[in-house]
């Protein structure tokens, strides 16, 4: 059944009407065999100023829901997925007149069954290391704060990951302090792009951004002192510059040289991974010759003007990008693709054969499948959209099962020895 929401943010269903889903700008009506149950640890948001669409099937047509049964206001509701997931539609809605943007989330369609909400959806990495379940233990967490501060009384860059912990509940720099899995290492305060869903940094966007900045360059040293704690304690660890609260590490690439070398002196343990926008290959070069072992190269579509309307590069190309791409493949690194997915843009019909094209180009290892956390009317009026047939999300996977077989499809950076 439709799903709703009343002014006070609480959620309804609303019996005798088909709910529906969106796909780019066009709408499609609920598909139960893309509905899971809502997973453990998600979100419902309610969708300020926008009025639920459902299908009338009488009339054949996507109508629009302003009321509830008993008359009062009402506007639509989306879920936020827990990691690990990714969403296949939309929700579906109709803006008001002066609706504001949406903050940086990604808005996920639901539905009612019973007294169940169900999402179209997949898991698309069984990887556990941001399951919800493991991050029930605040307490724990705590402790854990104290020993490791306590040891490393002056590293700055622990001290960052302590309120990244606790201030932005960031699921990765728990990890860290819990001794498991991946550790994130936030180095630069600094970008060289404009990116319209940059989670640090928002100038006249109509919403803010999601957590502050880093604001200090921390040392090769206390650098490679935080890896090589990880690395100490955690089988299969990963270590990752690149995080949600910096800019591009690469404008740091000679001191994360630095870091690496001073890492891999001491130990072969661990994967040293980099998420970066790519844009400056020469540091990724030193990168790889300090010893890194994998790279995340993010974009939001293999199509130029798409990505260049998104990212607003500041000095660099996106064809810069791609040599950063060949020239990590070639070195025999682990290279994944990190694609942000939006439904109805990076499944439809055009990108789907850029991306094609794209692969037999750059044969990547992986993909990581990530759900974009941005308003879809937003980015799609930023990226001036022209859209094309959608394939679906689920179909667009199965394709590249099909025709890249040996291109991994997940949502985590994995360890060297499941490479």
């Amino acid at each position: 059944m439709l799903a709703y929401c009343d002014a006070k943010g609480n959620v309804y269903d609303y019996p005798g009407f088909e709910p529906a889903f969106r796909t780019g700008r066009d709408f499609t009506r609920a598909d139960p065999d893309e509905l899971i149950e809502l997973p453990a640890g998600s979100h419902l948001f309610s969708l300020p100023e926008r009025y639920p669409l459902y299908y009338n099937s009488r009339e054949e047509k996507f109508d629009i829901l302003e009321k509830s049964i008993d008359g009062g206001e009402i506007c639509a509701v989306s879920a936020f997925l827990s990691s690990g997931y990714l969403r296949t539609y939309l929700p579906a809605f109709i803006k008001r007149d002066g609706a504001p943007v949406l903050p940086l989330w990604a808005y996920c369609g639901v539905v009612i069954a019973g007294d169940k909400f169900l999402v179209p959806a997949l898991r698309i990495d069984p990887d556990p290391r941001s399951d919800p379940e493991l991050h029930q233990n605040d307490e724990e967490l705590k402790r854990a704060m104290v020993k490791v501060e306590e040891r490393f009384p002056r590293n700055r860059l622990i001290k960052q990951l302590a309120l990244c912990s606790t201030e932005y509940r960031c699921l990765c720099a728990r990890n860290f302090f819990l001794s498991r899995h991946e550790a994130p290492i936030p180095t630069t305060p600094t970008c060289n792009a404009l990116c319209a869903g940059c989670l640090s940094h928002q100038e006249n966007s109509g919403f803010s951004k999601s957590q502050e900045r880093l604001s200090f360059k921390p040392t090769p040293g206390e650098i490679a002192e935080t890896i090589l704690h990880h690395f100490e304690r955690v089988n299969e660890a990963v270590a990752s510059f690149g995080q949600g609260c910096e800019g591009e590490p690469l404008l740091r690439g000679r001191d994360l040289s630095r870091a690496i070398s001073l890492v891999r002196k001491k130990t072969d343990r661990g994967t040293i991974n980099i998420n970066t926008n790519g844009s400056l290959p020469r540091m990724v070069q030193h990168l790889i010759d300090a010893g890194i072992d994998s790279i995340r190269i993010s974009i939001n579509s293999p199509t130029e003007r798409y990505y260049n309307r998104y990212y607003k590069p500041q000095g660099y190309s996106f064809g810069k990008v791609l040599e950063s791409i060949e020239m990590s493949i070639q070195a025999g690194i682990f290279v994944s693709l990190n694609l942000f997915f939006l439904p109805g843009f990076t499944d439809m019909t055009t990108e789907v054969d850029a991306l094609f094209q794209f692969l037999k180009k750059f044969p990547v290892n992986m993909i990581q499948t990530r759900n974009m956390n941005i308003d879809p009317d937003y980015y799609l009026d930023e990226i001036g959209f022209e859209g094309s047939e959608p394939i679906g999300i689920r179909n667009l996977l199965r394709r590249i099962n099909e025709s890249f077989p040996a291109i991994k499809l997940g949502y985590y950076n994995p360890p060297k020895e499941r490479f």
